[in-house]
Parts: C-alpha cells; structure tokens; sequence
C-alpha cells in the first residue's frame, strides 16, 4: 500500500500540478470535443486557479506520494448572486479534482474530497457543490458515493452559425 499525503500546493509544485491539469484537460476532451488541448492550457489554467483561491478564500490541494504530485483538488467559497432564491446562497465550490491514472482506485480521489470539505468547513460553509461532465459517469458515480446528490441540470446545445 502507498502512502499519500494529501497538502496544500506549494510553488515547487509548479510542473507536477500543470501534468495533472494536463491529464484532467485531455480526459475531459476525450470525452467532449470542445476542450482545449491540455498542454495548451495548463500553465495558464493553474495561475486562475491560484489567482482565483487567493480571491475567493480558496485552496489548492495535491495529493503526494514517493516526492511526486498525483492528483489535486481545488476548491473555493462561491457566493449565489441571486441569493433570495435558495438558503444555499454561500458555499464551498470544487473547480477541479484529478488523480493521475496510475493512481487511480486506490481511495486518493476519495480523500481529496474530504480534504476539499475539511476546508469548506472550516470556512463556514454550509455545502459543498461540484459539476461534472455528462459523460464522466465514473467521475458522476465516485461524486454520488462521496455523499453528492443531483441538484442542478445544466443543458447545452451546440448552434451551427
């Protein structure tokens, strides 16, 4: 059994936390088409998700093992503009969560999460909300098990100019 060690990310993290954007961005377009190539993206997406967690009361966690990062999660507090519709106005948003495929099945996406609430509540929050693509049902089904329900449905429909 490998031992994790689940942290906040550090500058020195830099490399390893841009391949997990990698593996999460090339995942997610394997799945839908519109996704830009993670290699494309990853350096810029991790500087908006630090910029982002230091604006929003957030963090970004890894999970390490043997010196390497292989899986992150990060979270932040979100407030609902339209915050007389719903007494869930405040809460606790999950942007991202990746475990490098090696990594896979072995609880370490498991514990992220928890990490991710640990930290939500801390903060005061009150729920904890996460999207996932349609298609990523293992994704879907890991989030159900984790305690997640079905809250909201986003729809969408590609239009042809």
């Amino acid at each position: 059994m490998i031992m994790i060690i689940i942290r906040p990310y550090q500058f020195a993290d830099q490399d390893q936390g841009e391949r997990c954007i990698i593996e999460l961005q090339d995942f997610e377009r394997g799945l839908e088409a519109d996704r830009v190539e993670g290699a494309t993206i990853a350096q810029r997406y991790l500087q908006h998700l630090l910029a982002t967690c230091q604006a929003k009361t957030g963090s970004l966690f890894v999970a390490e093992t043997d010196n390497q990062v292989v899986g992150l999660i990060c979270v932040w507090l979100e407030r609902e503009p339209d915050s007389f519709l719903t007494n869930l106005a405040g809460y606790a948003y999950i942007s991202d969560l990746v475990v490098l495929p090696a990594y896979r099945r072995r609880g370490i996406g498991t514990v992220l999460l928890q990490q991710a609430e640990a930290y939500a509540l801390e903060q005061g929050a009150t729920a904890l909300k996460i999207n996932v693509l349609a298609k990523n049902s293992a994704a879907y089904t890991a989030y159900h098990k984790a305690g997640f329900r079905d809250y909201e449905v986003s729809l969408l429909k590609q239009l042809d100019p």
